[in-house]
C-alpha cells in the first residue's frame, strides 16, 4: 500500500466512525447496535407509520336498476350486502384520512379500522374526482399518527418504493419496490369517463383492497397514493402523485371555512409557501405581512407549502395567535398573526336563495321511521315555484318531507355540512341531489340535479 493510500483509508475510516457510516460503530456503540443489516429503509419506515395505515371498510348493497339505487339509502334485505374493503392513510392526527374516490363513494355508511383493531364511523367530507382522492374524517378520542408528504416533483426513477395497504383484508401488508416511471395516464375503476394523468407506476405487489395506501420514499415521506393496479398484467400499478395531493388537499381540507378562521393570505399552490396575495386589513395585513413573502415556520414548525400550511390551521380558532417566521428578500422577520373569525357558510341560506329549497335538520325520529340507512341529512319544509328553478315542470320535483341525502356524493350530517359542500360549487357547476321520500312501504329516490348560479361578488 503506498504512503498516499494508507493517508486516505485513515482519513476515511476515521470520518466513518465520526458520522456512524453503516457497519461501523459509532463511539461507544457496538457494532451490532450501529448497524443491523435487516434494519433497511422498508423496515424503518414500516415500523415508523404502520399506525398510520388504515382499513377502510363500510357495507355495499349489489342489486339491479331502481331497486339497487333505492336501497343504497333505505334498509332493506333483497339486493346482496358485501362489505368493501379499502386502504387510506392519517394527514392529520386530529382524524383526516386520505383515500380514493373508488374505494369510498358507493360504500353506504363509511368505517375507519385502526391498526390496533378499534373501528370508529368517519365521515366523508370532500371528493376530488379528477385526481381520484377523498378525505374521510373520524374522532378517535386521541392524537393519532400522521404521515409525512415529500416535496413535489421530488422523485428518481428506480428509487425505493414502500407501500403499506390492506389487500384482500389482509391490515398493515407492506410490499416493496422502486418508482418504475412517472407521467402516465390510466383510467381507474369505478370512476367512468375519468382519465388520471402524471400517474407515478410502481412494480410493488398491489393487489383488491390495497387501493388509496400510501407510497413511501426510503425517507419516510410521502410521494404517492394507490390508485390503479393494471389488470391482466404483473406488477404494473399506479399511483396519484405527492403534487397532486398538495394540490387539491388544502381546498379539500377547506380549513378556514370548516373552523370559521380568517387569515386573508392566498398562498401559491405549490412549494415553498409563498405568499401571493394579503387580504386588505385582514389578520395577515395587520400583522405585516406582504406579498412573496415565504412562510418558513408556524409555532416553530416547518411550512414546506401550503398544504402544511393548512394541516397546521386544523383546531385553530378565532383569536388565537400565530408565530410566523417569514423569509423576505432573502432576511429573515418574525410576526404574530391574530386569526380573525369568519361566519361558517350558511347551508340553510344557500339552498333557499340560490336552489330555491327550504331545510331543517333531520331528526333521529324521522330518520327511523323513513328506515333510513344513515340517519343523517336535512329536512326539505318547502320549495320555490316558478323560474330560475322551475321544479313544478320536473316530472319528479322535489316535495316537502324528502330528506336531502347527497349533494355531489357527500352526504351532509346537518346544514352545516350543507354549506361546506354548497360554497365550494363554482357557478355553472352541476349540483347533483339525492331526494328520498317514503310513503307507506312505498321508498322512492329522486335524482335531481340543478345547475349552480352565479353568485355576487364571483366571476
Amino acid at each position: 500500500m503506498t504512503s498516499a493510500s494508507h493517508r486516505f483509508l485513515v482519513v476515511t475510516l476515521i470520518a466513518a466512525g465520526l458520522l456512524g457510516w453503516p457497519g461501523l460503530p459509532a463511539r461507544g456503540q457496538s457494532s451490532r447496535a450501529a448497524f443491523d443489516p435487516r434494519r433497511t429503509p422498508a423496515v424503518e419506515v414500516f415500523q415508523r407509520y404502520k399506525d398510520s395505515v388504515i382499513c377502510v371498510t363500510g357495507p355495499a348493497v349489489y342489486g339491479r336498476g331502481q331497486l339497487k339505487l333505492v336501497e343504497e339509502f333505505f334498509q332493506g334485505a333483497r339486493n346482496r350486502e358485501v362489505t368493501s374493503l379499502g386502504s387510506g392513510f392519517v394527514v392529520h392526527e386530529s382524524g383526516y384520512i386520505l383515500t380514493n374516490v373508488h374505494t369510498v363513494e358507493k360504500v353506504i355508511a363509511h368505517s375507519v379500522t385502526l391498526r390496533d383493531g378499534r373501528t370508529y364511523p368517519a365521515d366523508l367530507l370532500a371528493l376530488e374526482r379528477r385526481q381520484d382522492l377523498a378525505l374521510l374524517k373520524i374522532d378517535a378520542g386521541r392524537p393519532l399518527p400522521a404521515v409525512k408528504f415529500a416535496r413535489g416533483g421530488d422523485l428518481m426513477i428506480g428509487e425505493p418504493v414502500i407501500v403499506i395497504g390492506n389487500p384482500f383484508g389482509l391490515p398493515s401488508t407492506c410490499t416493496t419496490g422502486v418508482l418504475s416511471a412517472v407521467g402516465r395516464a390510466t383510467r381507474p375503476n369505478g370512476l367512468p369517463g375519468v382519465t388520471l394523468h402524471d400517474m407515478l407506476q410502481t412494480d410493488a405487489a398491489i393487489n383488491a383492497g390495497s387501493s388509496g395506501g400510501p407510497w413511501f420514499n426510503a425517507l419516510g415521506q410521502v410521494i404517492g397514493i394507490t390508485a390503479v393496479k393494471r389488470m391482466n398484467s404483473e406488477n404494473i400499478s399506479f399511483g396519484v402523485p405527492v403534487a397532486a395531493i398538495r394540490f387539491c388537499l388544502p381546498d379539500m381540507l377547506d380549513v378556514e371555512h370548516r373552523y370559521g378562521i380568517a387569515t386573508g393570505l392566498v398562498l401559491r399552490p405549490s412549494e415553498p409557501a409563498q405568499v401571493v396575495a394579503v387580504a386588505a386589513g385582514s389578520p395577515a395585513a395587520l400583522a405585516g405581512v406582504q406579498p412573496g413573502d415565504l412562510i418558513e415556520r408556524l409555532n416553530g414548525e416547518p411550512i414546506a407549502g401550503r398544504l402544511e400550511f393548512s394541516l397546521a390551521l386544523i383546531g385553530r380558532k378565532p383569536q388565537d395567535t400565530l408565530r410566523l417566521d417569514l423569509l423576505r428578500d432573502g432576511k429573515p422577520e418574525q410576526v404574530m398573526l391574530a386569526l380573525g373569525a369568519q361566519p361558517k357558510p350558511d347551508g340553510a341560506a344557500l339552498l333557499k336563495t340560490f336552489y330555491g329549497l327550504t331545510a331543517v335538520p333531520l331528526d333521529a325520529a324521522k330518520a327511523q321511521a323513513a328506515a333510513l340507512r344513515v340517519r343523517r341529512g336535512v329536512v326539505i319544509t318547502d320549495v320555490a315555484q316558478g323560474p330560475p328553478w322551475n321544479y313544478d315542470k320536473l316530472q319528479a320535483p322535489p316535495l316537502p318531507g324528502d330528506v336531502l341525502a347527497r349533494i355531489n356524493s357527500i352526504r351532509p350530517h346537518d346544514l352545516g355540512d350543507v354549506g361546506l359542500v354548497l360554497e365550494r360549487i363554482q357557478p355553472g357547476q352541476a349540483v347533483n341531489m339525492v331526494l328520498l321520500r317514503r310513503s307507506g312501504e312505498l321508498m322512492t329516490r329522486v335524482d335531481l340535479m340543478v345547475v349552480a348560479p352565479r353568485r355576487a361578488g364571483r366571476p
